[in-house]
Protein backbone atom coordinates (compact mmCIF):
# COMPACT_ATOMS: atom_id res chain seq x y z
CA UNK A 1 0.00 0.00 0.00
CA UNK A 2 2.47 2.30 0.91
CA UNK A 3 5.09 1.62 -2.27
CA UNK A 4 1.73 2.15 -4.05
CA UNK A 5 1.34 5.71 -2.28
CA UNK A 6 4.82 6.72 -2.83
CA UNK A 7 4.83 5.85 -6.49
CA UNK A 8 7.08 7.85 -9.23
CA UNK A 9 4.51 10.19 -10.55
CA UNK A 10 3.62 11.05 -6.50
CA UNK A 11 6.82 11.26 -5.62
CA UNK A 12 7.65 13.26 -8.60
CA UNK A 13 4.37 15.43 -7.62
CA UNK A 14 5.82 16.06 -3.98
CA UNK A 15 8.85 18.01 -5.19
CA UNK A 16 7.29 19.86 -8.07
CA UNK A 17 4.65 20.27 -5.70
CA UNK A 18 7.09 21.41 -2.62
CA UNK A 19 8.64 23.97 -5.52
CA UNK A 20 5.99 25.10 -6.46
CA UNK A 21 4.37 26.20 -3.17
CA UNK A 22 8.09 28.01 -2.62
CA UNK A 23 7.74 29.81 -5.62
CA UNK A 24 3.82 30.76 -4.76
CA UNK A 25 4.77 31.40 -1.36
CA UNK A 26 7.24 33.40 -2.03
CA UNK A 27 6.26 35.88 -4.55
CA UNK A 28 2.95 36.31 -2.40
CA UNK A 29 4.67 37.23 0.76
CA UNK A 30 7.03 39.58 -1.47
CA UNK A 31 4.00 40.99 -3.84
CA UNK A 32 1.64 41.88 -0.74
CA UNK A 33 4.63 43.71 0.95
CA UNK A 34 5.31 45.55 -2.26
CA UNK A 35 0.64 46.49 -2.67
CA UNK A 36 -0.84 45.13 0.79
CA UNK A 37 -3.42 43.75 -1.90
CA UNK A 38 -3.80 39.48 -0.95
CA UNK A 39 -6.25 38.84 -3.88
CA UNK A 40 -3.80 40.31 -6.28
CA UNK A 41 -0.63 39.26 -4.89
CA UNK A 42 -1.92 35.53 -4.22
CA UNK A 43 -3.24 36.11 -8.32
CA UNK A 44 0.39 37.42 -9.43
CA UNK A 45 1.97 34.75 -7.31
CA UNK A 46 0.31 32.27 -8.48
CA UNK A 47 0.51 32.72 -12.39
CA UNK A 48 3.75 32.47 -12.01
CA UNK A 49 4.22 29.45 -9.79
CA UNK A 50 1.77 27.63 -12.40
CA UNK A 51 3.87 28.29 -15.28
CA UNK A 52 6.75 25.92 -13.58
CA UNK A 53 4.01 23.59 -11.85
CA UNK A 54 2.62 22.77 -15.42
CA UNK A 55 5.96 22.29 -17.54
CA UNK A 56 7.51 20.30 -15.00
CA UNK A 57 4.57 18.19 -14.25
CA UNK A 58 3.96 17.40 -18.57
CA UNK A 59 7.93 16.88 -19.18
CA UNK A 60 8.88 15.49 -15.61
CA UNK A 61 6.10 14.14 -13.23
CA UNK A 62 3.22 12.48 -15.47
CA UNK A 63 5.64 11.98 -18.10
CA UNK A 64 2.31 13.17 -20.51
CA UNK A 65 2.53 11.37 -23.83
CA UNK A 66 -0.77 14.17 -25.09
CA UNK A 67 -0.20 16.66 -27.16
CA UNK A 68 0.38 19.97 -25.16
CA UNK A 69 -2.34 21.58 -26.62
CA UNK A 70 -4.08 19.08 -25.42
CA UNK A 71 -2.93 18.71 -21.69
CA UNK A 72 -2.60 22.70 -21.91
CA UNK A 73 -6.03 22.83 -22.02
CA UNK A 74 -7.44 20.31 -19.53
CA UNK A 75 -4.59 22.06 -17.05
CA UNK A 76 -5.91 25.65 -17.65
CA UNK A 77 -9.71 25.03 -16.78
CA UNK A 78 -8.37 23.45 -13.59
CA UNK A 79 -5.96 26.21 -13.26
CA UNK A 80 -8.46 29.08 -13.14
CA UNK A 81 -10.60 26.89 -10.72
CA UNK A 82 -8.18 26.12 -8.38
CA UNK A 83 -6.77 30.10 -8.78
CA UNK A 84 -10.48 30.99 -7.73
CA UNK A 85 -10.65 28.47 -5.20
CA UNK A 86 -7.28 29.16 -3.42
CA UNK A 87 -7.31 33.07 -3.35
CA UNK A 88 -11.11 32.77 -2.21
CA UNK A 89 -9.85 30.55 0.95
CA UNK A 90 -6.65 32.95 1.12
CA UNK A 91 -8.30 35.87 1.19
CA UNK A 92 -10.93 34.15 3.81
CA UNK A 93 -8.42 33.10 6.22
CA UNK A 94 -6.38 36.53 5.97
CA UNK A 95 -9.45 38.31 6.65
CA UNK A 96 -10.46 36.23 9.08
CA UNK A 97 -7.11 37.26 11.39
CA UNK A 98 -5.10 35.00 10.07
CA UNK A 99 -1.68 35.89 9.13
CA UNK A 100 -0.83 35.81 5.13
CA UNK A 101 1.77 33.16 5.17
CA UNK A 102 -0.63 30.72 7.31
CA UNK A 103 -3.42 31.70 4.89
CA UNK A 104 -1.32 30.48 2.10
CA UNK A 105 -0.28 27.45 3.68
CA UNK A 106 -3.94 26.44 4.87
CA UNK A 107 -4.76 26.43 1.05
CA UNK A 108 -2.03 25.05 -0.33
CA UNK A 109 -3.15 22.24 2.24
CA UNK A 110 -6.82 22.11 1.04
CA UNK A 111 -5.98 22.03 -2.56
CA UNK A 112 -3.08 19.94 -3.25
CA UNK A 113 -4.61 16.90 -2.53
CA UNK A 114 -7.48 17.44 -4.98
CA UNK A 115 -4.91 18.76 -7.61
CA UNK A 116 -2.53 15.33 -7.20
CA UNK A 117 -5.84 13.50 -8.36
CA UNK A 118 -7.04 15.36 -11.18
CA UNK A 119 -3.32 16.08 -12.77
CA UNK A 120 -2.24 12.43 -12.77
CA UNK A 121 -6.12 10.61 -13.57
CA UNK A 122 -7.82 13.92 -15.87
CA UNK A 123 -4.94 16.36 -16.84
CA UNK A 124 -1.46 13.99 -17.60
CA UNK A 125 -3.37 10.63 -17.84
CA UNK A 126 -1.45 8.44 -19.97
CA UNK A 127 -3.36 7.87 -23.50
CA UNK A 128 -4.08 4.34 -24.35
CA UNK A 129 -2.19 4.85 -27.49
CA UNK A 130 1.43 5.39 -27.07
CA UNK A 131 3.26 8.15 -29.89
Amino acid sequence: MIKRLLSKSATRWLIVGSATFLIDTGLFLFALSLTDIVIASNLFSGSIATLFNYLSHYHWSFASNREHKESTLIYLAFFFMFLFLGTTLVATFVNSGLEPAFAKVGSALITAPISFFIMKFITFRRSSYAK
